[in-house]
């Protein structure tokens, strides 16, 4: 016995198959992340000569970092004068640590060994609603003096 093929169902398929292209074409998950990070002010306040080595997902990373409170100004965390603080740009254990933030991941993603921003990030990039240290309100701006000190690749 044959198959038989209502004479609908090609251009149904087609019509079909162009709107499904059509979507994936348009459909960039991106987008929403692009939008949240373009509200983060960053400025790279030095560059070193020579980039040998860009930090990027996965990359263990040694970096000192500087956190104030952009309202009031208030220092609340520093590494400075003792050991950069290590972690694995892109992964996150406890959510009260800096490296959970969104903000704060972002702004050292494509930093070279030796460079130094200043990352202003808004509230939605910053701690997690639970893990929040205490002093910090839901709706503060925090700034992060960054230094990269070096980068292991992964």
């Amino acid at each position: 016995m044959a198959l038989r093929f209502h004479w609908i169902s090609v251009p149904l398929a087609m019509v079909i198959a162009t709107a499904y292209l059509f979507y994936v074409a348009q459909y960039k998950p991106s987008q929403k992340k692009a939008k949240l990070l373009q509200e983060m002010d960053m400025k790279v306040t030095h560059k070193p000569a020579e980039c040998f080595l860009q930090a990027g997902d996965g990359d263990l990373v040694h970096v000192h970092y500087t956190s104030f409170l952009k309202k009031e100004g208030t220092q609340f965390e520093s590494t400075r004068g003792g050991d950069p603080y290590v972690f694995k740009l892109g992964k996150c254990k406890d959510h009260s640590k800096p490296e959970c933030m969104k903000g704060f991941q972002s702004a050292m993603l494509g930093m070279c060994a030796g460079e130094k921003r200043k990352a202003t990030v808004p509230p939605k990039l910053g701690y997690d609603k639970k893990a929040r240290p205490s002093g910090i309100r839901s709706d503060e701006h925090l700034i992060f003096h960054l230094e990269m000190v070096d980068i292991d690749k992964a």
